[in-house]
């Protein structure tokens, strides 16, 4: 894997190892390109491919000592213990009607709400990407400015009461991915939509595949309704005083202390192939300090160890838990908790936490 590839297309801009960079950094680590597709959490000019995994272990290939972080200004300060309460992760405000046959979606966001979902088939050939916000998009279209791009044509539509352009064209595409970065280039073809809906409401479409056609966007954009869609993964507990940092591409949400924003969540879902199996997770996981506990989360077996996070806090280092728990269908999923939860406290929060793929 290539971190700091990882860390340069999907990290945020600003200053090495501020919270945010550290927090965007993990979530990019748990993950690589699944595929040639438009990136969700920003227009899709370029490509991400994000694959699940130990967020420890990779965090461990990037800095192998322990990280001093100074407390930040004000009374800001970790932790030491949480009270749970109800939690609504936020939702994108948007369905379609009829849903497309074949394609699931998964949501980007923040704690403002999805901006993005993403709707593709097994494959990820064949699919599109829903844009939403407030300001009308710059330029024709995402990938103007793109190695290779080129026009194709131009069809006028009608939405309602008003009319419409769809860009079909195409551009120069990675299909496939080394560790030094692109090591195959090909024509991939996309079609995009751009409309204001309703007043401060300007929805984008972007089509990859069976998608890159003028009569299948407007189809598309002609089932969209009013009625928000709740994101793929979802916590309905947190703790008190906290909040959504972000989640990305169905299988990473994280929460963050709003008094004190290194102290983190992360809920992840790891890829099948990237599971790994509980007799390995002490020789996997970066920095355990005790043994595997054996708990029980949705009925199902689940294991918990208590883990160094590689965080200094005023000489204090910070730890954290690490779960490994499966949902009721056996879909595995992760937690990076803080020590400021108790054992129980984990295995209620990961029981509350849902997954609608």
């Amino acid at each position: 894997m290539n971190t700091v590839h990882l860390l340069r297309e999907a990290g945020p801009e600003g200053p090495a190892l501020t919270a945010d960079a550290r927090n965007a950094a993990r979530a990019a680590l748990l993950a690589e390109i699944d595929g040639a597709r438009p990136r969700r959490s920003r227009m899709p000019s370029r490509k991400v491919r994000w694959r699940i995994g130990i967020g420890v272990v990779a965090v461990a290939a990037s800095w192998a000592a322990a990280v001093v972080i100074a407390a930040p200004d004000g009374p800001g300060r970790p932790a030491d213990s949480v009270t749970l309460v109800d939690f609504h992760t936020p939702t994108f405000p948007l369905s379609l009607d009829p849903e497309p046959a074949g394609l699931r979606p998964a949501f980007d966001g923040s704690g403002d709400g999805a901006t993005i979902a993403a709707y593709d088939d097994p494959s990820r050939e064949n699919g599109f990407t829903i844009y939403v916000g407030e300001d009308e998009p710059e330029g024709n279209g995402p990938d103007d400015a793109a190695p290779g791009y080129e026009v194709l044509h131009v069809d006028e539509i009608s939405l309602g009461d008003d009319d419409a352009e769809i860009v079909t064209y195409e551009r120069e595409w990675c299909v496939e991915d080394d560790d030094m970065g692109c090591a195959r280039i090909a024509t991939r073809r996309f079609a995009w939509l751009s409309w204001e809906r309703q007043d401060d409401q300007w929805v984008s479409i972007l089509g990859h595949g069976d998608y890159a056609d003028a009569d299948e966007l407007q189809e598309v954009a002609d089932s969209l309704v009013d009625r928000p869609r709740r994101a793929t993964l979802t916590a309905e507990l947190a703790p008190q005083g906290w909040s959504v940092q972000f989640f990305k591409m169905g299988r990473v949400l994280t929460l963050v202390n709003d008094s004190f924003e290194q102290q983190t969540i992360t809920v992840q879902v790891p890829l099948p192939e990237d599971v790994v199996p509980p007799e390995q997770l002490l020789g996997r996981l970066m920095g355990p300090t005790g043994s595997v506990i054996p708990v029980t989360v949705h009925g199902r077996p689940a294991h918990l160890v208590l883990t160094d996070s590689g965080y200094v806090v005023d000489g204090e280092s910070m730890q954290q838990w690490f779960l490994q728990a499966q949902f009721e269908d056996g879909t595995v999923y992760e937690l990076q908790v803080p020590d400021a939860f108790t054992q129980e406290q984990v295995v209620e929060f990961a029981e509350a936490v849902t997954y609608h793929p």
